[in-house]
């Protein structure tokens, strides 16, 4: 867990400004077509199960 914290710890320090980019927002209420809204759904499913600690953690590894 320590070599875990070290990494962030260096990770973090080297940031100097962080800049999100701009993303489009999804109103899907904007969409009278049921074939959007399906898509849309079905993306936001495909992600429901993603383990962002793991996701994160591997990242900071290198791996």
């Amino acid at each position: 867990m320590d070599e875990e914290v070290n990494a962030y710890i260096k990770y973090l320090a080297k940031i100097d400004k962080i800049i999100r980019p701009k993303m489009p927002k999804f109103d899907t209420r904007a969409y009278t077509d049921s074939e959007y809204n399906l898509a849309i759904n079905e993306i936001l499913k495909d992600y429901e199960g993603v383990d962002d600690f793991l996701v994160t953690l591997h990242y900071l590894k290198g791996e």
